[in-house]
C-alpha cells in the first residue's frame, strides 16, 4: 500500500475511531456503549491492516468482534435497564477522570511525538517475527486453549447461575423444587 492510501485510510479511521470511543461514555444505554466499543476497536483493525500488520489486524478484527458481541449479550441478560431508558451516566467522578484521560493523553501525544521512530518496517522473514509466530503456535498454544476453555465454562456456568431463581431457585414459583420438577 502507498503512503498517501496509507494516510488516507489512516487518519479518517483514526478520527472515526476516536469518536466511536467517546460516544462509548456518552450513550446512557449500556447496549450502545457495547456496540461502540465494537466500532471503535473494530476501526482499530483495519487501522492495523492499513498499516500492513496484517496479523494484528486480522486478531483484533477476530478477537474483538467475538468478545464484543459476547460483552452486549451479557449486559443485556444481566443489567437491569440495557437498554438506557432509565438514563444512566457512564462516567463517575468527571473532575478527575478528565484530568487523568487528560494528562494519559498528552503523556502519549509527547511520546509519539517525541519517539524516534525507525525508518521502515522490519521484514517477515525477521528473526524476532518469526520466533513470536513459532512461541505462540507453538509451545503457548496449550496456554491459550487452556485459557480460552475456562472464560468458555464461567461464561456458560454465569449464564446458568443468572437464570430464574439461580443456583438454589430461590423465589421460584410454589410447587418447584430445587431441581425444577413439579411436586
Amino acid at each position: 500500500m502507498s503512503d498517501l492510501a496509507t494516510a488516507l485510510v489512516f487518519w479518517p479511521a483514526a478520527v472515526l475511531m476516536l469518536v466511536t470511543g467517546l460516544y462509548v461514555f456518552i450513550t446512557s444505554s449500556m447496549a450502545r456503549a457495547g456496540l461502540l466499543l465494537l466500532a471503535s476497536l473494530g476501526i482499530e483493525g483495519l487501522v492495523f491492516l492499513a498499516l500492513s500488520s496484517e496479523f494484528l489486524g486480522v486478531l483484533q478484527l477476530l478477537m474483538m468482534s467475538g468478545e464484543m458481541v459476547t460483552m452486549v449479550f451479557f449486559m443485556v441478560m444481566f443489567m437491569p435497564d440495557p437498554g438506557g431508558l432509565m438514563g444512566m451516566d457512564m462516567v463517575h467522578d468527571k473532575r478527575r477522570s478528565a484530568a487523568v484521560a487528560g494528562l494519559v493523553g498528552v503523556g502519549l501525544a509527547l511520546v509519539a511525538v517525541l519517539t524516534d521512530w525507525p525508518a521502515r518496517a522490519v521484514g517477515t522473514d525477521a528473526p524476532d517475527v518469526r520466533a513470536i509466530g513459532f512461541e505462540v503456535m507453538g509451545r503457548s498454544m496449550l496456554t491459550f486453549l487452556f485459557a480460552a476453555m475456562t472464560i468458555l465454562f464461567a461464561m456458560v456456568g454465569g449464564v446458568l447461575l443468572a437464570k430464574y431463581g439461580g443456583r438454589y431457585r430461590i423465589g421460584a414459583p410454589a410447587g418447584e423444587d430445587r431441581g425444577g420438577e413439579a411436586r
